[in-house]
């Protein structure tokens, strides 16, 4: 089987090494979308994008000269109001999974955060910080967004809201529930970037089994 890899970059890079050693795909490529031809000979049987909102026409296009229904991770955050109209045509012909944090113990947190949001967003103080490297552009993350979503926050609200950027944190989430005399806090730390890697696969290969099973 034949994957794509979309992002040359630090993440792409990490992702490619990964799938190296896990060795479901017999070849694996790194598309980097901004290139003149960058996509290889061939239909690729999965898509992983870790690249920039702009690539998703590239995707998309790809996906379009194949005939479609080819699965594809996208695991890249920011997207514009025309980037989301270009998923949504992506979705009409290919499988299509879609997350701003692919980490099993992210995924955890959001359950969790919804858990105490219903049971104590009507009598507590719901608070959220997010902690990422320098590099990082979008403001506040995409995970932090979609735990707003969860807990009923907006994440544009400043005074409920806090994001730094600073030094090569991988990412750190963390959720506070303010009841009187006594504070919840849900937490998550990302401590490398494999961790992103293996979720994104995971959910790949999922997608490629529901559709040989189709």
């Amino acid at each position: 089987m034949k994957l794509g890899i979309v992002g040359t970059g630090a993440m792409g890079q990490v992702l490619y090494e990964y799938a190296l050693q896990e060795g479901t795909f017999d070849e694996i490529f790194l598309i980097e979308p901004t290139e003149q031809n960058p996509w290889p000979q061939g239909c690729l049987d999965l898509i992983i994008d870790f690249s920039h909102p702009s690539a998703i026409q590239e995707i998309y296009q790809y996906c379009l000269e194949e005939e479609g229904n080819i699965p594809v991770v996208l695991a890249t955050t920011g997207y514009g109001m025309e980037e989301e109209l270009v998923i949504r045509l992506l979705e009409r012909i290919c499988p299509v999974v879609r997350k701003s944090n692919f980490s099993r113990g992210m995924a955890v947190m959001e359950e969790l955060c919804k858990v105490a949001a219903e049971r104590f967003s009507s009598i507590c103080d719901i608070r959220l910080s997010e902690i990422h490297h320098t590099k990082k552009k979008d403001t506040p993350s995409g995970s932090a967004i979609n735990l707003c979503k969860m807990v009923g926050v907006g994440p544009n609200d400043s005074q409920k809201v806090q994001s730094l950027r600073m030094g090569t944190v991988f990412g750190e989430h963390t959720v506070y529930f303010a009841l009187e005399d006594e504070v919840l806090e849900i937490k998550h730390t990302a401590l490398s970037k494999k961790i992103f890697a293996i979720g994104a696969l995971e959910a790949g290969k999922k997608l490629i089994n529901l559709d040989l099973m189709g």
